[in-house]
């Protein structure tokens, strides 16, 4: 991997949310911001560790059967056979884009998740704290098991 991937990779995306709100205000924006910085790099260490570890059988079998491009061979070898790792990258991901996007929302935002808990907080409402927390988790639950369900299909 890169070194300038090395470099930013470790830093949480939680960092990145004062620049997102010099860069972008509070808004969309700035949550698509985070959201990429939080998902980017699962992303991308999960795609180049599933073309790393394609059997080179498997790409000799598909030249031998007609893959006679580059992309033909990316098409129906390449992509079937690292898309299991592919998804792992996507869960993760996802994860990582939720919680850091809600703890943005806390931070920095005028509508979302987030902000319902923190509205809820400063005007004392535990109510609307909890009916947060609780449709945070079942969003999350329901997206991961789209995600194992995708996987279990895939591998």
């Amino acid at each position: 991997i890169n070194p300038v991937v090395e470099i930013f990779r470790p830093i949480s995306p939680l960092a990145w949310i004062p620049l997102a709100i010099l860069w972008f205000g509070i808004g969309e924006s700035g949550k698509v911001f985070i959201i990429f910085v939080a998902t980017f790099f699962p992303i991308l260490l999960n795609t180049v560790d599933g073309v790393k570890r394609i059997e080179p059988v498997l790409l000799r079998a598909g030249r031998v059967l007609g893959c006679d491009t580059q992309f033909d061979l990316f098409r129906r070898v390449m992509l079937p056979a690292s898309l299991p790792s592919i998804l792992v990258g996507l869960r993760i991901s996802f994860g990582t884009g939720w919680a850091a996007i809600i703890a943005a929302e806390l931070v920095a935002a005028n509508s979302g998740l987030g902000y319902l808990i923190s509205d809820g907080m400063e005007i004392l409402r535990s109510d609307l704290v909890i009916v947060g927390m609780i449709v945070i988790g079942i969003i999350g639950v329901l997206v991961d098991s789209l995600f194992k369900l995708a996987l279990t299909r895939f591998e």
